[in-house]
């Protein structure tokens, strides 16, 4: 290819613009797919503007000869809004003038782009992790965006931010928006607004932390960024990808063309790419990140304040709200910022529904607040438990030990991702369960006998408070092939899905949930081939220190295509996980479950399990 590249770029020149230079011998290959977004000989980009070439998109050779044509074309008009080729594609154009290729091409003037890099200002760029959002499963993961902060800003929320999302075209709700997200149904666009429309969307409407990494860019490699992202913005969009072409892969892609000698930043370590680990990748390379700074979520500055408060000044800021009315002779400072924060929080959580009284009880508690002293300035500190330089990876194998009964099993697991219940709550939401494409062989030592235990296609767990001022219910939602245990059958399988909601309360570190809802089963070993009906689940979960944690969890569940009274079963579990660091955790487990219509017939296991994420 580069020879073939060498000769492409010696015969342009003898065309279009004489002898070659010494410099196109020492073309950056490299970097010219770079700005191309080329990865295993195709482009990630999809829109057809972005090309000159009719197979530029897996021709890049082709590419760079029709590249240079355009450049010659002082009229051209391409792009979405018909700007000269050489003002749309900033980054091509400087490139290939270093690399020595446009001699003799006379630069057209470029006002539109020189009033929109103005427009930013930015003499720095700062990396946004915006944290996990667990009522969306579409934001499990966390969301990544960029800060250009511009000279002589007074305040940073007046700054530009760049980020890249699907756009979906109708209001798809549920599996049909889950599945075009995955199988790229939806277009994915950059989006440059003003930083504080980001902090209302997720730190404030929800709830989101957003990390912000300030990064060392010189001014070379910011020009690079910005000449790129305006070339992206005028021209074209990307098949969008939960997986793999998503939030942070895009973003990563262009940040690549500004670190352009560093081949890692846009490297993908799996077949799937997080946020959190191009935020690793920044954190681990030696002076990339100049420092950090944590804006708390709204939910969290409320939930602060809250602790602040006595219980009898509790009682007064609900008794206030709930009255829709504020007495005239409440004038403690500490009560009135407290139904403040709490109404507008609720402006956030419920998208701007507050009703015409609440509205009218913010207004007079602001004003009432006013006319009273300023309140003393304090720092407060917030759990910072979830940045994810800190987490485990999100791939895990495991191999365990189990005794079922008096039947001995050894069994080796292999998780696609991403965390669960159990794991090590450093650098994720702590008590969040993100499990993914899980699948686990066992073997029966006494019978020789080798079977899959468990196939799990999805178990999502959101343990979301249920407070006063955040009345949201917890869920759980599981889709899984596995062992078949309340019968008497040995190495059977169901194929089961579940979905449960309810309440959570919590502790400093500890957590308690009750949920219900409802379970589906099928396998050859019913009588009927399969089962359906209620079922609950109470569980408890504590962190012990940084080293160990431990989870007690009871499900009941009764068939409703029999009789409830005889046709239920029941499930308690113990567990417990040590941790050695931040990629090995060894677990203990033990289950008890009830043969089917019986608490007394049950079937006993105990199982211990070394696991490495990667």
């Amino acid at each position: 290819m580069q020879h073939f590249l060498l000769l492409a770029l010696l015969s342009n020149f003898l065309i279009a613009a004489g002898p070659a230079s010494a410099a196109s011998l020492n073309f950056d290959h490299k970097y010219w797919l770079k700005l191309l977004h080329y990865k295993n000989g195709k482009s990630q980009v999809d829109g057809e503007k972005f090309f000159f070439a009719p197979d530029g998109k897996t021709n890049p050779e082709a590419e760079l000869n029709w590249t240079i044509q355009a450049f010659h074309e002082l009229d051209s008009k391409v792009g979405w809004f018909g700007y000269p080729a050489q003002c749309v594609f900033r980054e091509r154009f400087e490139f290939l003038k270093s690399q020595g290729l446009l001699e003799g091409v006379p630069e057209t003037k470029c006002p539109m782009f020189e009033e929109w890099k103005a427009g930013l200002n930015a003499e720095s760029v700062t990396l946004i992790f915006s944290s996990s959002y667990p009522n969306n499963p579409s934001s499990l993961f966390g969301h990544t965006l960029l800060r250009l902060n511009q000279k002589g800003k007074t305040n940073d929320l007046l700054d530009y931010a760049v980020a890249f999302s699907a756009v979906p075209e109708t209001e798809d709700m549920g599996l049909i928006f889950a599945f075009k997200g995955m199988f790229g149904g939806y277009k994915g666009l950059f989006e440059v607004t003003k930083y504080y429309t980001k902090v209302n969307e997720y730190n404030n409407g929800e709830s989101r932390d957003l990390i912000e990494y300030n990064l060392n860019m010189t001014p070379a490699e910011r020009d690079r960024l910005i000449n790129h992202l305006w070339e992206l913005y005028q021209t074209t969009y990307f098949d969008y990808f939960f997986a793999d072409e998503n939030c942070s892969a895009v973003l990563a892609d262009l940040l690549s063309v500004a670190y352009k000698d560093d081949d890692k930043v846009n490297a993908h370590a799996r077949w799937y790419y997080l946020p959190g680990e191009m935020v690793k990748h920044f954190e681990e390379t030696p002076g990339r990140v100049a420092s950090t700074h944590y804006r708390a979520s709204l939910k969290k500055q409320v939930a602060k304040m809250w602790e602040n408060l006595s219980a009898d000044e509790v009682s007064q800021v609900k008794n206030i709200v709930d009255d829709e009315v504020l007495p005239e002779d409440v004038n403690n400072p500490k009560v009135l910022d407290a139904v403040v924060a709490y109404l507008d929080f609720t402006h956030y959580r419920t998208k701007n529904k507050l009703n015409e009284k609440l509205a009218k009880l913010q207004r007079a508690a602001l004003v009432r607040r006013a006319k009273l002293p300023k309140a003393e300035m304090v720092k407060e500190v917030y759990d910072q438990t979830n940045m994810p330089e800190n987490s485990h990876d999100p791939q895990k194998i495991s191999v365990f030990a189990r005794v079922e009964n008096h039947t001995t099993l050894m069994g080796f697991e292999l998780k696609q991702g991403y965390h669960d219940l159990m794991a090590r709550d450093q650098g994720f939401d702590p008590f969040s369960q993100f499990d993914f494409l899980t699948g686990s062989l066992v073997y029966d030592v006494k019978n020789k006998k080798l079977d899959y235990d468990k196939l799990v296609l999805v178990d999502l767990i959101s343990l979301h408070e249920y407070r006063f001022y955040d009345p949201q219910l917890s869920w759980r939602a599981k889709v899984s092939s596995e062992r078949l245990y309340d019968l008497n059958c040995s190495l059977c399988h169901k194929v089961n899905a579940n979905a449960y909601g309810g309440v959570t309360l919590r502790g400093k570190n500890t957590v308690a949930s009750f949920m219900a809802g409802a379970f589906g089963e099928v396998s050859s070993h019913l009588k009927k081939g399969f089962r359906a009906g209620p079922g609950a689940e109470v569980s408890f979960y504590a962190q012990l220190g940084n080293k160990y944690k431990i989870g007690l969890i009871d499900e009941l569940r009764f068939d409703a295509t029999k009789k409830i009274s005889d046709d239920y079963y029941n499930k308690v579990t113990l567990k417990h996980s040590l941790f050695f660091d931040r990629q090995q955790d060894v677990r203990f487990e033990s289950s008890v479950i009830s043969r089917f219509g019986s608490f007394s017939k049950n079937t006993i296991i105990h199982e211990v399990s070394y696991g490495h994420y990667f």
